[in-house]
């Protein structure tokens, strides 16, 4: 009997072990498996290199401004951030790499608002919406110019003689700067001659006088104004700019429109239900560039202020951009 109760205590002391190992066991596991979700679901942290791809040809004003601005996005990243350029079809090829990329955090792109003009006449088929808007990181403005030789020395002499005559006025279809033309057009009550010229040829129009002017990037033209070739009649903005006092401006010459909406921003996109927790990060780091006053200076030194949204008033900005851009294309056309 004593035996058999020496044999029953053995067993069950060992089914309790078991049972206790069993318990620990699972409580590891069950650790692990929140540890795990913790990690899953917490900040994200970049392990290689985010690719900035810019549907446009390099040495443009704004792949130059980028790659400025990629030293400081660099500055305050845990990876580093590199270009590829993809141009072709006004951005499409670019534009639909990213949109194809795996939505992992690691592939966005540069866009410019000139975007929204191309959805809005139908020249292209996606929008902001069919992308995970992320932040601006620029800020510029366009600029009315034409060549220095040309009569018209002042924006009235330029409006006194698209009134007369029939100019003819070079530019990019489909883009802002286009319809920034238009618009002055329709303020201003004249019509006009429109050539579609090559991204790559305005200057060179302007320089031999095959057009009468053309609307583009302030940083895109100033060269040729400090070179003497070109002269600026009027800024696309209200704000004030260095070295520019003489130049007249939106509101002083009676535009009674919001200037965010013919503003020439650049912002980055990443592909379609991007990784949020990546759109964060990203987002942070374009915050902690744009606020440093070294980044600052060297983008003001091209014309640029750098710029910065919170996810959430960046989203709202697009929206208000693309119905703002399609209203105003259904009034001029």
């Amino acid at each position: 009997m004593r035996k058999f109760l020496i044999v029953s205590l053995v067993l069950i002391l060992g089914a309790s072990f078991i049972f206790a190992g069993g318990s620990g066991e699972t409580a590891a596991k069950e650790e692990a498996a929140v540890q795990t979700t913790v990690a899953t679901t917490g900040p994200w942290k970049p392990v290689k290199p985010i690719k900035i791809i810019i549907p446009f040809n390099a040495g443009g004003s704004s792949d130059v401004a980028c790659r400025i601005l990629i030293e400081y996005l660099n500055k305050y990243s845990d990876v580093e951030f590199i270009v590829e350029n993809v141009p072709g079809s006004g951005g499409q090829i670019g534009m639909e790499r990213c949109a194809t990329a795996d939505p992992d955090g690691y592939t966005i792109v540069s866009i410019p608002t000139g975007w929204f003009m191309s959805y809005a006449i139908g020249n292209v088929k996606r929008t902001y919406s069919d992308y995970t808007p992320i932040s601006t990181w620029a800020d510029s403005f366009m600029a009315l110019a034409v060549n220095s030789k040309s009569p018209y020395k002042t924006y009235d002499d330029f409006v006194r003689a698209a009134k007369n005559g029939n100019l003819l006025i070079g530019g990019v279809a489909g883009t802002l700067p286009t319809l920034a033309v238009f618009v002055t057009a329709d303020k201003e009550g004249f019509t006009f001659r429109f050539t579609d010229v090559d991204e790559k040829a305005k200057q060179t129009e302007l320089l031999s006088n095959r057009v009468d002017a053309y609307v583009d990037a302030y940083a895109s033209v100033v060269r040729y104004v400090q070179s003497g070739d070109f002269r600026v009649l009027m800024l696309y903005t209200n704000a004030e700019v260095p070295n520019t006092e003489d130049i007249p401006k939106m509101n002083q010459l009676g535009y009674n429109m919001d200037p965010d909406f013919l503003a020439q921003r650049y912002s980055f996109w990443g592909p379609k239900n991007m990784n949020p927790e990546a759109v964060k990060y990203i987002n942070n780091v374009i915050r902690q560039a744009a606020a440093d006053p070294e980044c600052q200076a060297a983008l003001e030194k091209m014309f640029y202020g750098a710029s910065w949204m919170s996810v959430s008033d960046y989203n709202a900005y697009c929206e208000k951009v693309q119905n703002d851009t399609a209203k105003k294309v259904n009034e001029l056309f």
